[in-house]
Order: C-alpha cells, then sequence, then structure tokens
C-alpha cells in the first residue's frame, strides 16, 4: 500500500519547484542571491516542519524562511533588558 499524500519534503520541493519560474526573472544577482538564501531557509527546518504536520504547507514554509532570517538579525536586548532593572513595589501601609 503506497502513500496517497506527499512527505511533507516532496511537498516543499514541488513548491520550491514552482518557484523556479519567478527566480530566473529576478535580474540582479544580488536578488538571485536572496532568492536562493529564502530557499534555503525553507529548507532548514524541514525536520520540524515535518513533526508539526500543519495541513497548510505555506505557512510552515514561512515560518522556516522568517525564523531562518530572524537568526541572521544582529541580536537585539529584550525589552525588559533595555528599559533596567523592574521598579520595586511601593511599601504596604501597615
Amino acid at each position: 500500500m503506497g502513500r496517497t499524500a506527499p512527505t511533507y519534503r516532496q511537498a516543499l520541493e514541488e513548491r520550491l519547484k514552482r518557484w523556479d519560474a519567478f527566480g530566473r526573472l529576478l535580474t540582479t544577482p544580488e536578488e538571485r542571491a536572496a532568492f536562493e538564501r529564502i530557499r534555503l531557509g525553507a529548507r532548514r527546518y524541514v525536520a520540524q516542519a515535518t513533526y508539526v504536520g500543519s495541513p497548510d504547507l505555506l505557512e510552515s514554509i514561512l515560518l522556516s524562511v522568517l525564523l531562518d532570517l530572524a537568526r541572521q538579525l544582529p541580536p537585539e536586548p529584550l525589552a525588559a533588558e533595555a528599559a533596567g532593572p523592574a521598579p520595586r513595589p511601593a511599601p504596604r501601609p501597615r
């Protein structure tokens, strides 16, 4: 008995193959390199996306790409760290 639905990896590769035409139409080397980074980001978290098993392929692809891009940004301090120490509560009246 065979599979009735493709695996996540198979579905991802089919979707990325559909995107090839878009990539070929990009005009500058910078655009093509950025497009390739997006494709690599979509592939980077295949195991996690497979494990989650979301029925929405595009949602898993976008989460993978966004996480990969966010990982490449310089780290920012958390809002609590940037604000300094938390204020002390006012003393309670006796």
